[in-house]
């Protein structure tokens, strides 16, 4: 056996450990910032089959990564196991952790340089600063302000409103204060908001400053991810991932209800309605709106700046493609999947052009149509007492679903039908999102 640990000659237990151990910590760091767990373990079935490792069974729930190998000779297993204490979204990390994988499963090189290729990934500086993220929140609010039909006045209102959600949520955070909590007070912010631009301007449509905040907030949402893990086996990772999103929906509703109670007391009747119907005139303002809300969520979630263009490019065709369905009458469940499917087949061809994997490019482009609207709505029908507000909740979270189902069947027709997904796993059950990938039948290892 050749040494790959680029140190003294280890027997080949302690390889075989060598080997578990910096495999996980690449499926980790790929799981954190926001890979699916299908990624995770096809590439972790990959590394170490490169690694000249037989046998080996990766396995993924939620909060636990397990990797074990079995000795055919003796029979002997080697398990190992890490726990997953953070998850984040950070797609320049997720990025480069995939191409090392992709680097590795070509060319192994030694345990050692391998272990200090992903020290340099995780220790490195984040792409932006602080400050730039809470502003790619902020432009994230001001955009969908824009978007469901606000003016001036809204559109600051919102900007500046995400950027004190996003200010007084990450300082809770800090504090370790359960992410519920931080979600109620996050959506408290939004009607109070509301409120004081009622204030100052009671003309203006002050709800749409509640629906932006709330866009805003559900924009960082693991409903793709709980999608993608169910759609792909992984039942209770993808129950757990859906748990976390409607714990998270949940506090946004609390935050929002309550607060919206509050403000009523003094007279403010915040209303659903955006009093604005788009036409094919208004097309251009909807499509840089959805650039805008495409750019600010880059900057939260430091997407690599060579996709930057590729991401603004998509956010328009998938807000063009929602509304020609909205025109055509397919309604916005519909229209929503219709996008979504659009939008994915367009990423499996962009995501070899601007080597980055599906995944960034297709949650990135889909964020300007979260279903805020419809949920603020649902929301106030219930609070006065309207059963039909079930049914706008109901719409939203199809909507929500809609987006991801419809971007990941694009994934999985496009990989199907050309195969590289099945050179890479043993078990194809749905596609690769954030790994790199190659389309073709050729012997190409690294798909």
């Amino acid at each position: 056996m050749n040494d790959l640990t680029g140190a003294i000659p280890l027997d080949h237990a302690a390889y075989t450990r060598a080997v578990l151990d910096i495999t996980m910590r690449l499926a980790e760091v790929i799981f954190t910032a926001g890979a699916g767990a299908e990624d995770a373990t096809a590439a972790m079935e990959a590394l170490t089959r490169a690694y000249g490792l037989k046998g080996t069974d990766a396995n993924i729930t939620h909060t636990i990564i397990t990797l074990t190998m079995e000795d055919q000779s003796t029979h002997e297993s080697i398990t190992r196991s890490r726990n997953v204490k953070y998850r984040t979204l950070d797609y320049t990390k997720l990025t480069r952790t995939s191409e090392l994988i992709a680097e590795l499963i070509e060319h192994p090189v030694d345990i050692a340089e391998a272990r200090k290729r992903l020290a340099i990934i995780v220790s490195s500086k984040p792409q932006v600063t602080v400050r730039f993220r809470r502003l790619g929140w902020s432009l994230v609010g001001a955009g969908a302000a824009v978007l469901i039909g606000g003016g001036p006045v809204v559109m600051i209102a919102a900007f500046i409103a995400t950027y004190l959600i996003d200010y007084i949520t990450s300082a809770l955070a800090h504090r370790q204060v359960p992410l519920f909590y931080q979600t109620v007070v996050g959506g408290a912010i939004g009607p109070l908001s509301a409120a004081v631009v009622h204030t100052f301007d009671p003309t203006a449509n002050s709800s749409l400053v509640v629906v932006a905040t709330i866009i805003m907030l559900l924009a960082g949402v693991t409903t793709f991810g709980a999608v993608h893990d169910t759609l792909s086996g992984f039942y209770l990772t993808g129950t757990a991932r859906m748990v976390e999103a409607v714990l998270i929906t949940g506090g946004l509703v609390t935050g929002v209800a309550g607060a919206s109670l509050l403000v009523s007391r003094f007279g403010l009747d915040l209303s659903a309605e955006t009093r604005w119907a788009p036409t094919f005139l208004d097309l251009p303002l909807l499509l840089a709106a959805a650039v805008v809300i495409v750019i600010g969520f880059s900057l939260a979630v430091q997407v690599p700046w060579r996709a930057l263009w590729v991401v603004c490019l998509f956010g328009a065709l998938g807000e063009l493609l929602y509304m020609l369905g909205i025109f055509a009458g397919f309604g916005l469940v519909w229209a929503s999947g219709a996008s979504a499917i659009g939008v994915g087949l367009a990423a499996s061809v962009a995501a070899r052009v601007v080597r980055t994997p599906p995944l960034v490019i297709v949650v990135t482009a889909l964020v300007p149509l979260v279903p805020g609207l419809t949920l603020f709505r649902g929301l106030l029908q219930l609070s006065n007492g309207d059963i039909n507000g079930l049914l706008s909740l109901l719409t939203a979270t199809a909507v929500a679903l809609a987006l991801a189902a419809g971007a990941i069947l694009a994934q999985y027709v496009v990989q199907y039908v050309w195969g590289p997904a099945r050179r890479l796993q043993r078990r194809f059950v749905g596609p690769l999102m954030a790994l790199p990938v190659r389309l073709g039948r050729t012997g190409d290892k690294r798909i």
